[in-house]
């Protein structure tokens, strides 16, 4: 969740294959964490803090080093090394100020996943955060494939693109319930976690199971989620044919 331009228009940015290996309970969940950023009054998704956050990323991306450079771009490099080093500096800076925080309203996000989506929704989503990698795996091996068939083997792929989309979630499902359990306990182990500012997510999903479980507040209903099917197609396709072209 971002806020753009001078009035603070929100938006919702999702990666749509971890939205396909969910459940539609779960997809209402996800929307109900990121959602509740807002309503939390996360201070990373606030007007001023989550600009300067946003902004020091970007200029810090401009000044990253080019890759294999020639004589002109190594000198390039070097006068970008100040700047970068302040950028990173800075960004350091912050994120060490807003941790607790951010990890604070990734709590309070959850305990609104649950709220829309109902609690056991919830943990579903924190076990497929655990599994994510076969995901990727998955669509690697599908980027792979069409690579290897050659010219004809792309177009071949890239004509029935969306169809991976199925063979994704049919992979994700083969996953047996043990896997999750050998995850969840490396997770407790090595403090497995999304990225810096989110809490280990064996720890928020410990958090969710605490107290009585939650009936969701939101239902999707079969007509509902055709029509959401429906909105994405598009989407799908394009999403699909760039993961074979391009890799994940």
């Amino acid at each position: 969740m971002t806020a753009r331009g001078v009035r603070g228009r929100r938006l919702l940015v999702l990666g749509l294959p971890l939205w396909e290996i969910l459940t539609p309970r779960e997809r209402v969940a996800l929307l109900g964490h990121e959602l509740g950023h807002y309503s939390n009054g996360d201070i990373r998704h606030g007007v001023v803090v989550g600009t300067a956050y946003r902004s020091l990323v970007t200029w810090y991306s401009f000044f990253h080093p080019i890759s294999d450079p020639t004589l002109v771009e190594m000198l390039v490099n070097a006068v970008y090394t100040v700047p970068r080093l302040v950028l990173r500096g800075l960004l350091t800076l912050l994120d060490h100020l807003t941790l607790r925080a951010a990890q604070r309203a990734e709590y309070l996000a959850d305990r609104e996943a649950a709220r829309a989506g109902s609690t056991e929704a919830a943990v579903g989503l924190m076990d497929r955060l655990l599994v994510a990698d076969s995901a990727i795996v998955t669509l690697q091996r599908e980027a792979a494939q069409a690579a290897l068939g050659g010219p004809r083997g792309a177009r071949t792929a890239d004509s029935g693109a969306a169809e991976i989309w199925d063979r994704l979630r049919t992979a994700m499902a083969s996953i047996p319930e043990g896997e999750y359990e050998r995850q969840r306990r490396a997770g407790a182990r090595r403090g497995h976690s999304v990225d810096s500012t989110h809490p280990p997510t064996h720890l928020r999903r410990a958090s969710l199971l605490v107290g009585p479980a939650t009936e969701a507040a939101v239902t999707l209903d079969d007509d509902r989620a055709r029509r959401i099917a429906a909105e994405l197609a598009p989407a799908r396709g394009a999403v699909a044919r760039r993961v074979i072209r391009d890799g994940v």
